[in-house]
């Protein structure tokens, strides 16, 4: 019966080869839109699960409110001790430190003589792998980080500096580590390459004595600095929550009343499993994405399965007129209303196993492409994905059923005397049906075009719009004191008369890194503590980017002159409440600590993005740079078109005093596109699926024109010969089906306004929804009706009538 079954359907589809063409066509799309989405949420979902033990491994971040002082990643150097002394229920705590970049030499090997500079090194306590259980190709997780002179390195690393040998015979090379007075570290693990699905990264992990009596050891609680990792008992995390609160009451409350800071301070605990798509605070390691796109795609990509599947449903019930006698014909030879659903079930299931078989060829083939698209690294394999391997029986079953159950149970419903007396009328339901399946069509394309639309105005907003500075034509140079204090007026003059050199600047800070230091001011007038962004910089930060200037001045060209003096933006003048009068003021920095201050504003800068346009523009103080110790930045701004020169030219200068470090650079607009590539991705891959989704809808409504003017065609003679022009046809032909389109329209753009405000409400800068963008959507999408209605029509308009109607 069987084999019946199928020799029938496959003589069927056959026989109908552009319906047959139409469905395994758009099946296929949307099969392979479908999967390839679901790989991406799969990769999106997996971060850190790579990790053993990863359900039990929690950071813990602190927070200040809102602007205040901020939500971090890190947490103070105080707190992991008494996190060790004080919740039983973790099991180990780890703290990390992301300090400068690493000069770095092999001691031996094909690449001892060449000098590298690494920016992916941390500084880690020797109970790391405690927390961490990554895998080793060699070495152990317990010497790796037990003596000064043991590091553990990647993979990866390990082949860049030795070349192809055995992991094994690596352990125990040295790497010399430092520019000037390189100190020997020997290798005593080589770690299994981490995946990129986590949100730790790195190249090296030091264990530095002085840097943990430094800083890890300091007993600070307003400096939030480490990124701190616990190992907890499983089920403990809300025991382990409310031991945080109980220690920031203890601790952490009279530490900060002490110094003056306010009492709006909690720490938070996150499992590593969700820090990727939830997590997005100052100095997180790496961009995360965001938890609404998974949502916003999976949704997404079931529509264009759906979408698919309704074609199918259309185009079956749209012949059932002309399969009408062979249902009756079957039925009057004793075939029961079982075996006609069989039947129509076997044709459905054969349509839904070829499109499921050329889907993973398309994903197979386009695998790369998508990869670039959505930035991923997704390497499909059939074999190894138990995600995919279990869902293709299910694709087969579910689409069959879906796509194939209604036309299957409407066919076979068909009484055949009615049949045979040529009374049989296609009915009403299933002509209503059918039009609101066309309808939903339509209405999820046009909502995916208004959001696409609106999404790319949102993205080139962020592109185009002015941040308060000038982004192109810097290039920022990662300074990690090879230019030292007393260096940076002699390296600036070097390129004082260089043609492709405009203006250079020395700062600790820079738009849209997310690494400002915070601290606290008050002014004179009032004594009420504000925690604020904070960095130094030279007289050049404000000419080499473009900053506006509103009141007061610039810092001082005379080196030193300046001392003491501080330029701030209108939103610090406005919460010191000295925005009517801030040149002159004098505001205490961090009063009471160590590096009490009294500076003097001089000038009044316009507010900048320094931060992303997610963010509201926060207060900031610049103050003028002296002798800084920690990481800074070198700003040029380059002439013109003359990049290429200038980076030889610095590169020149640059060795002139670290000829041993490679002078390592970024361009300000990259680095600026970097900070939204997650929203660039989506963007991008919301095109892919709009494409994919109106072109499965054209599809259906190509394949329903077809049938309907094949029925009307005797029709279509007749109001020929009695005078009817082409246009007034066509107007006939398409009337019904651009009424239903303009249904979708008055669904969808309420759907499309309301999806888009709950994701322009991430953004504290934003374009808003314009007429404009809609009414470009809907007249894109009745083109496109048009368009593909008029080029099925368009043949059996221009038929000679008398060829339709000479059988009459």
């Amino acid at each position: 019966m069987l084999k019946n079954y199928l020799k029938i359907a496959w003589r069927v589809l056959k026989k109908n080869r552009l319906y047959t063409g139409l469905n395994i066509f758009g099946l296929t799309l949307g099969i392979s839109g479908f999967l390839m989405i679901t790989l991406f949420i799969q990769d999106e979902l997996s971060y850190d699960q790579y990790l053993s033990e990863s359900s039990s491994i929690y950071r813990v971040s602190s927070h200040w409110g809102d602007f205040k002082t901020a939500s971090y990643a890190t947490a103070p150097p105080a707190l992991g001790p008494r996190i060790a002394s004080d919740i039983p229920e973790v099991n180990a705590v780890t703290r990390i430190l992301k300090w400068n970049d690493f000069t770095i030499q092999p001691g031996s090997g094909t690449n001892m003589d060449q000098v590298f500079r690494e920016e992916n090194v941390f500084y880690a306590e020797p109970n790391f792998f405690q927390v961490f259980d990554m895998p080793l190709v060699a070495g152990s997780k317990e010497k790796a980080l037990s003596q000064p002179n043991f590091i553990a390195i990647t993979e990866s690393l390990a082949k860049k500096y030795f070349g192809e040998i055995p992991p094994q015979e690596v352990l125990g090379k040295a790497l010399l580590i430092g520019s000037n007075d390189p100190t020997p570290r020997k290798i005593a693990a080589v770690i299994k390459d981490i995946p990129a699905q986590s949100h730790l990264h790195f190249d090296m992990l030091v264990y530095e004595p002085w840097m943990n009596q430094e800083i890890f050891l300091m007993d600070s609680w307003t400096w939030p600095i480490l990124n701190t990792y616990v190992k907890i008992e499983n089920g403990s995390s809300e025991a382990v929550k409310a031991k945080l609160d109980q220690i920031v009451s203890n601790y952490a409350f009279p530490a900060i009343e002490k110094e003056g800071e306010g009492s709006d301070y909690n720490l938070q605990l996150m499992s590593i499993q969700d820090i990727h798509l939830k997590s997005h605070l100052l100095r997180e390691l790496e961009a995360n994405s965001y938890e609404s796109y998974v949502y916003i795609f999976s949704l997404v990509a079931v529509f264009v399965l759906l979408l698919a599947c309704i074609n199918f449903m259309n185009l079956a019930t749209a012949k059932a007129g002309l399969r009408s006698m062979e249902v009756g014909v079957r039925k009057v030879m004793g075939s029961a209303k079982s075996q006609l659903v069989y039947q129509f079930l076997t044709e459905a299931f054969i349509l839904v196993l070829i499109s499921v078989a050329l889907s993973l060829v398309v994903v197979q083939l386009s695998n790369g492409l998508f990869n670039q698209i959505s930035g991923k690294d997704i390497q499909f394999n059939l074999f190894s994905n138990p995600l995919v391997l279990g869902m293709i029986p299910i694709l087969l079953i579910g689409l069959t059923l879906i796509s194939g159950a209604y036309p299957a149970f409407y066919l076979s419903s068909f009484k055949p005397l009615l049949i045979m007396k040529k009374q049989l009328t296609v009915g009403k339901n299933a002509h209503s049906f059918r039009n609101a399946l066309v309808v939903f069509q339509f209405a999820t394309s046009l909502t995916l075009i208004i959001c696409t639309l609106l999404v790319q105005r949102q993205m080139s907003f962020i592109q185009n719009s002015n941040p308060g500075f000038d982004k192109e034509q810097l290039l920022i140079i990662h300074n990690d004191g090879e230019i030292q204090n007393s260096q940076r007026e002699d390296f600036k003059g070097r390129f004082a008369s260089s043609s492709q050199i405009e203006s250079m600047s020395f700062s600790t800070g820079i738009p849209m890194t997310g690494q400002y230091q915070m601290r606290s001011f008050n002014s004179i007038n009032s004594k009420e503590d504000q925690g604020m962004n904070w960095y130094e910089a030279d007289a050049e930060y404000l000419t080499t980017y473009h900053f506006e200037l509103l009141k007061g001045r610039n810092f001082a060209q005379t080196s030193g002159a300046d001392v003491g003096k501080i330029i701030i933006n209108e939103k610090a003048a406005e919460y010191l409440g000295i925005a009517e009068d801030p040149i002159g003021q004098i505001l205490v920095k961090n009063e009471g600590e160590d590096d009490e201050a009294s500076l003097e504003v001089v000038g009044l800068v316009k507010d900048f993005n320094f931060e992303t346009y997610r963010n509201e523009i926060k207060p900031l103080v610049i103050e003028y740079m002296h002798d800084y110790y920690l990481r800074d930045y070198i700003t040029v701004r380059v002439q013109g078109n003359q990049a290429e020169s200038a980076i030889n030219e610095l590169k020149a200068g640059w060795e002139a005093y670290e000829p041993r470090v490679p002078m390592n650079y970024s361009f300000m607009d990259q680095d600026f596109a970097r900070v939204y590539q997650s929203e660039m991705k989506m963007a991008d891959l919301l095109k892919v699926l709009t494409f994919m989704s109106i072109l499965i809808a054209c599809l259906g409504l190509f394949g329903l024109t077809a049938y309907t003017t094949h029925l009307r065609t005797k029709e279509i003679g007749i109001r020929k010969v009695f005078g009817a022009s082409m246009a007034e046809i066509f107007v006939m032909l398409s009337a019904s089906y651009l009424r239903l389109v303009l249904i979708s329209v008055a669904l969808a753009i309420p759907l499309a306004v309301y999806f888009m405000n709950q994701w322009l409400e991430e953004f504290a800068y934003k374009t808003g929804i314009s007429v404009w963008v809609i009414a470009l959507a809907i007249g894109s999408c009745l083109g496109l009706a048009v368009l593909t209605i008029f080029f099925q029509t368009y043949k059996s308009i221009q038929a000679n009538p008398v060829k339709s109607l000479k059988d009459e």
